[in-house]
């Protein structure tokens, strides 16, 4: 074998050995051996308390029938569900939310729930009234159940809101005045005058509806009446 040839083969393996310990170096340099775990230390510490709950306290202004304003802070009616100021029965709601905040009292808040958009449901006392069960007892409104039957609902409440929303329904006050029958026996109230007058004007538009009904059947006939020929 060629001398020349055996010392060229032994100087290129050589060569790549060298290479190859070198690139082992560097990742060894960049990639440092993960230090052994250390063993966990258990921790002895109480749960976290929950927050205390959030309190308002002033004077405040209805908005409708189960929204305040507060200061600064706008808080509905926790439990209640109420119309709104465009349905039937909104206009009456808001005005005995307001007839409750006309006192001189300084009304205290205890909010009770959020919502998705954050808004504050609250349970509002004036000294000892409850304006949500005020609100019920007057008929203007219904519980909300899915509030008051929630998981983390007062069940207290929620018995106490039951019954007043059942006294207004015995007793017809409110929106509850139509579910109401009168005693068998009992004669009904009397139509005040208004009541008579609504009555007349809508018999009489059912009149005039069907005399122009007839009028119009009359006139189509005479219309549409063949014609005898001309002698």
């Amino acid at each position: 074998m060629d001398p020349l040839h055996s010392l060229s083969k032994l100087a290129g393996a050589a060569l790549l050995s060298a290479t190859v310990t070198i690139a082992s170096d560097s990742t060894r340099a960049d990639n440092p051996p993960v230090p052994p775990a250390m063993p966990a230390t258990p921790v002895e510490a109480a749960p976290l308390a929950p927050l205390p709950p959030q309190e308002f306290e002033g004077r405040a202004v209805a908005l409708d029938g189960m929204t305040l304003q507060l200061g600064e802070e706008r808080l509905i009616l926790f439990g209640i569900a109420v119309p709104g100021m465009a349905a039937p029965g909104g206009i009456k709601a808001r005005l005995a939310l307001d007839d409750l905040l006309a006192g001189d009292g300084r009304l205290h808040c205890v909010v009770a729930a959020r919502d998705l958009q954050l808004h504050k449901f609250a349970v509002c006392r004036l000294g000892d009234i409850d304006l949500g069960e005020a609100l019920l007892l007057a008929g203007v409104g219904t519980v909300d159940r899915y509030a008051t039957r929630a998981k983390d609902a007062d069940p207290q409440l929620a018995e106490r809101y039951d019954q007043a929303e059942a006294e207004a329904r015995r007793t017809g006050n409110g929106l509850w005045a139509a579910f109401v029958k009168p005693p068998a026996g009992e004669k009904p109230p009397d139509p005040t005058f208004l009541q008579r007058l609504c009555g007349f004007v809508k018999e009489w538009q059912a009149g005039i509806g069907a005399l122009v009904g007839v009028v119009l059947v009359g006139v189509m006939l005479l219309v549409t009446r063949p014609r005898a020929p001309a002698k």
